[in-house]
């Protein structure tokens, strides 16, 4: 009560809930710690872990662990200062490594078994509250990788005008997904998993500069803008580029692959997302050697077929293979396979493997498929029955419209280092 009226607590929010659970876990850690005699920092925790499981590298750790590439840069300095860590050359000289001390090995073994009850004690909270925290809070880091949470806030407070998809009126209004070019390839392509911008910056031997080639709306340009210093997004397009999404440290510049308007010996990294079978490769791969400054990266990425959920995978997969197959021009092919089957004359690197998810509903899967490059041909060749077709049929099957369903695409990508 506060001058006779009420106080009513307001709902708390989910980054107020997480940071409030987090600091009761790690202060009830450090007790454990103190109460064992050691002064230790809760934080190097999943960097032993991983490293303790071979990883050698702040990429790796990263790769290994739900921790940023910076929290595990930070941890890592602090853990050479304690001496628990060693940096060394790694064979190739490209990458520094990292390597237990005598200490840190010691320490590593002192941990396992405290690491073991303090899993013990996570299943038996879980069994308490009735609910699995770890599995629901991994669940939400994926779905956040696959799309941040910005765009979810943006969607939330102002809903874009969608066609009326409502059952019984598919064919009528499944019209509207096929009128759509940059516009619909900004709103429905999906976003790069965080996870992979910040793979690739580690990789670099910089961050000053990152070219992404045939850029599109920005859907990668602005991913690599959170690690690099300056990005250039480039495409031929400008209807692609006029929905391309501003951001700071972003340049966008229009030009084809093949006459890239970038300095010489410039670029830490280049990329090509979704595009690089579209290039005349061996005229692109001439300008990426101009540009390329010592030991960068190049990385050609392509995510393959959408997989939906198995109720309406049949129907899906018989419209992309069949229906509107004699109208995918032959470079798709490239995509099928993977891009196992494309030219790439760099030294290669293992790349982790990795995925895009979303949860969709109808209207964000149609406008997706309005953006492939086989849709607008049967739409120039006039085989629009067939699309309204398609969209008439996943209306019947997907149910209530406003369902979300999981979609989800296999990422590959062709890493190389010059």
């Amino acid at each position: 009560m506060y001058f006779g009226l009420m106080i009513v607590r307001p709902a708390p929010g989910l980054g107020e809930l997480l940071r409030y659970v987090g600091e009761l876990v790690d202060h009830g850690a450090g007790e454990m710690y103190e109460s064992l005699g050691m002064s230790y920092r809760p934080r190097y925790t999943p960097v032993l872990r991983a490293m303790s499981l071979g990883a050698a590298t702040v990429t790796d750790i990263t790769a290994l662990t739900h921790v940023t590439q910076g929290a595990v840069s930070q941890a890592v300095g602090l853990m050479v200062t304690d001496g628990l860590v060693v940096r060394e050359q790694l064979p190739d000289g490209r990458k520094s490594g990292l390597r237990l001390t005598p200490e840190g090995r010691k320490l590593v073994g002192l941990l396992e078994p405290h690491w073991e009850a303090t899993f013990a004690a996570v299943v038996g909270l879980e069994r308490e509250i009735g609910f699995p925290i770890r599995r629901a809070l991994a669940d939400a880091a994926t779905a956040l990788e696959s799309r941040g949470f910005a765009p979810r806030i943006r969607e939330a407070r102002v809903r874009t005008a969608e066609p009326d998809i409502s059952p019984g009126r598919g064919i009528a209004t499944a019209t509207n997904w096929f009128d759509r070019g940059g516009q619909a390839y900004a709103q429905f392509r999906p976003e790069y998993p965080g996870r992979l911008s910040m793979f690739l910056a580690a990789l670099a031997p910089s961050t000053d500069l990152a070219v992404d080639v045939g850029c599109g709306s920005g859907q990668l340009t602005t991913r690599l803008a959170s690690h690099f210093d300056t990005t250039i997004g480039i495409d031929p397009s400008d209807d692609q580029l006029a929905n391309a999404r501003p951001r700071d440290r972003v340049r966008y510049l229009r030009a084809p692959a093949e006459e890239l308007p970038v300095p010489d010996r410039s670029a830490t990294l280049i990329t090509a997302a979704q595009a690089a079978h579209w290039f005349d490769r061996p005229a692109f791969y001439s300008e990426v050697r101009r540009i390329a400054a010592d030991d960068a990266v190049i990385a050609l990425i392509s995510y393959g077929v959408l997989r939906p959920e198995p109720a309406i995978a049949p129907r899906f997969d018989h419209f992309y293979g069949n229906e509107i197959g004699s109208y995918w021009p032959p470079e798709r092919k490239l995509v099928d396979t993977g891009y196992s089957e494309i030219d790439f004359p760099f030294e290669e690197y293992p790349v982790p493997p990795m995925q895009i998810r979303k949860n969709w509903n109808l209207a964000e899967l149609l406008g997706y498929v309005s953006t492939w490059s086989a849709v607008r041909r049967a739409e120039a060749d006039g085989a629009t029955a067939v699309l309204h077709s398609f969209a008439a049929d996943l209306t019947e099957l997907w149910g209530d419209p406003t369902a979300k369903r999981t979609v989800s695409w296999p990422l590959v990508m062709r890493l190389g280092i010059l």
